[in-house]
């Protein structure tokens, strides 16, 4: 690799040391061509230019920032290093004060490159398709405003699942296993599976648990009309928690595999299994 495009959460690294430090080092110790890019807002509009001729992207933050990046640059097909700025993540797997090590390890090629699935929802309105967007870790349908219930028809290849009436739905990758799924009781599923997983959120059943699908099943989820028609109902669905889009009665949200996945370039020795011990012992 002789380019690399520097991608700092400036919440994390406010005054850039961490950033400086690893352009620095790259540039003066490993004789590499380094770009950076620190964004004023959360929309993360990251140039055209900034990933011409670029080789690998180094996040430094968390996984919120990973999933902002790596929505963003997903069409350029370029693999991503997280740079931990914070807590123990899923994602950035390199601890910001072992940063030269990894640096040193992914300039000398010791790295492996992780394919990582991802969804594609379309919103549909009758015939009409109001957006189609891609998510890493999770397509989210909930309710907002008042605290009536939904009421959601779950459809698996064209055949009908379960009627839920539930706060929401949750269709995850094995990626997203452990974000809001697993906080709504959902799975921990291996990340480099190919699996689409079903999580109701708060359903008002005691039978409901998660369900775990092909990756390659087409899953429809269409909002029914409320119980108290006289409640106006305030429903939205959120990819990776970023893009939000409001939805009405008889909205379809269909999710497929995406065709686009996330490259990550894993420098750390640590394994999930690991991770995830770290993560149960915050606890």
């Amino acid at each position: 690799m002789k380019s690399f495009l520097v991608i700092t959460n400036n919440q994390k690294d406010k005054d850039l040391s961490v950033t400086n430090s690893v352009c620095k080092y790259l540039i003066e110790n490993k004789g590499k061509s380094v770009k950076t890019y620190v964004p004023e807002s959360r929309e993360y509009e990251i140039p055209e230019d900034k990933l011409q001729d670029i080789d690998c992207v180094i996040v430094l933050g968390g996984d919120g920032t990973i999933l902002r990046v790596a929505k963003k640059i997903v069409k350029s097909r370029l693999p991503i290093v997280g740079v931990n700025m914070g807590h123990v993540g899923y994602l950035a797997d390199v601890d910001k004060n072992n940063v030269f090590c990894a640096m040193d390890a992914l300039c000398a090629g010791e790295y492996t490159t992780e394919q990582r699935m991802m969804l594609s929802g379309k919103v549909l309105r009758g015939e009409k398709e109001i957006c189609c967007l891609d998510a890493l870790n999770d397509i989210v349908i909930t309710r907002g405003g008042s605290m009536q219930i939904l009421n959601l028809e779950v459809s698996v290849k064209g055949k009908m699942l379960k009627a839920y009436r539930a706060d929401g739905v949750i269709l995850a990758t094995p990626t997203g296993s452990t974000a809001y799924n697993l906080s709504c009781g959902g799975p921990i599923v291996e990340p480099g599976a190919d699996m689409t997983i079903i999580t109701p959120i708060a359903p008002h059943t005691m039978l409901s648990r998660s369900i775990i699908f092909n990756a390659d099943d087409e899953i429809a989820v269409e909002i029914l009309p409320p119980h108290d028609s006289t409640v106006e109902q305030l429903i939205e669905v959120y990819f990776d928690g970023i893009e939000r889009i409001k939805l009405e009665v008889g909205d379809k949200v269909v999710v497929n595999r995406s065709e686009m996945t996330t490259k990550l370039n894993r420098i750390s020795s640590a394994r999930f299994l690991e991770t995830l011990y770290e993560k149960m012992k915050e606890n």
